[in-house]
């Protein structure tokens, strides 16, 4: 009695679910970075003609002052010596580490001063300063 064997087919690649896979995570991304971006507290920058984005975003922590005066570590409020202390801790994991402050264009000099002397005292110099384009 003869039996019936299945014909041998050579395997082939299916893209369909890769590009599936990659669109699933392209709106992921796209999801969490505007998530990210919601967290920061509103201010109103100050305007700069020469603004410029910089290239490499690194291990880059977000600092921002309201009006008042009042510090922002992310969306957290956060007092001086707090910031401080953070930004040490912060240091010693991450050696590339830069600041992005955001400070709101009718706070006092005296607050960024602020937030500068506590990046110096944790050894951080690379400090990057928000603004609006004009």
């Amino acid at each position: 009695m003869a039996m019936w064997t299945p014909e041998e087919v050579d395997p082939e690649f299916e893209l369909t679910p890769m590009i599936d896979v990659v669109f699933l995570l392209i709106a992921f991304f796209m999801t969490l970075i505007s998530f990210i971006s919601a967290e920061l507290v509103q201010l109103e920058l100050p305007e700069a003609v020469e603004a410029s984005i910089p290239e490499e975003p690194g291990d880059r922590q977000y600092i921002s002052i309201d009006r008042e005066g009042q510090l922002y570590f992310g969306a957290s409020a956060i007092t001086e010596e707090a910031l401080t202390a953070r930004l040490v801790a912060l240091k010693a994991e991450l050696p590339r580490l830069k600041v992005f402050l955001r400070a709101d264009s009718n706070t006092a000099h005296r607050h960024v001063n602020t937030v500068m002397k506590a990046t110096a005292k944790a050894g951080i110099f690379d400090l990057i300063f928000a603004s609006a384009k004009d």
